[in-house]
């Protein structure tokens, strides 16, 4: 029996929401759990319901898309759909699983909803190894953070420092990439570089020469491939 999914779509323009509800009518395993046009009801929904994902338009009216991920205490995944482009980065800085264009293509969906699946599949074997609940403690700014592995998207190597960008933002340890390293279980995070650390959970797609974790592309060093490329093949993250 295949799992089943919730979703929701919160935009404010009647035609593009129909355009979502039609494409969804070829995706069983989804359902949605309604179209929201105002964002105050649909970020009470969202807190009180938890749905698997949320397709987020951002022009609404008085607050953007943006503002409201910024603002749920538990967002779901997302896929920002919208007719500005220039908001794209911006998007995947707060790790939007994708950012779709209108006119939004069947094809241009479907990739966004296998990427769904992906990203769900990944949660629900990490989540059988007890392996993404942990947290990492790190001294940065004169504090001790307590960093959720869940919210960690990559570490990059930075001389004596490492930079640990995050869902929500970055943090500047000092201490080297390998005494962290030590501190992340190995079935979640992998190192592909000399210089980076990546989160299984938020990898999108590789190939020889680089990986891409929320849209942005990471090398993965020389002396790295073969291992990388055996773990990928084995483990059902991709």
């Amino acid at each position: 029996m295949k799992p089943s999914y919730r979703c929701l779509i919160l935009e404010d323009e009647p035609p593009a929401a129909r355009v979502l509800l039609r494409y969804l009518q070829d995706y069983p395993e989804w359902t949605c759990m309604g179209v929201h046009h105002s964002p105050q009801t649909a970020m009470v929904v969202l807190e009180a319901e938890a749905p698997d994902l949320l397709f987020l338009d951002i022009h609404l009216p008085d607050i953007s898309g943006l503002n409201v991920l910024r603002q749920l205490l538990h967002p779901p995944m997302v896929v920002f759909t919208t007719a500005y482009p220039q908001y794209a980065v911006e998007g995947f800085e707060l790790a939007a699983l994708d950012y779709l264009l209108k006119p939004i293509s069947p094809e241009r969906f479907q990739k966004a909803m296998e990427r769904a699946l992906e990203r769900l599949e990944q949660e629900r074997i990490l989540e059988k190894t007890g392996q993404d609940s942990g947290f990492l403690s790190i001294r940065a700014d004169r504090k001790v953070h307590r960093l959720s592995f869940q919210r960690i998207l990559y570490l990059q190597a930075l001389d004596d420092y490492v930079k640990i960008i995050c869902t929500d933002g970055t943090l500047l340890p000092k201490i080297t990439l390998s005494q962290l390293e030590k501190e992340l279980p190995e079935q979640l995070f992998l190192r592909i570089h000399r210089s980076y650390i990546i989160n299984l959970k938020f990898l999108q797609n590789y190939d020889q020469q680089e990986i891409s974790i929320a849209d942005r592309k990471l090398p993965i060093g020389k002396s790295f491939r073969e291992q990388v490329s055996a773990r990928l093949k084995n483990v059902d993250y991709v």
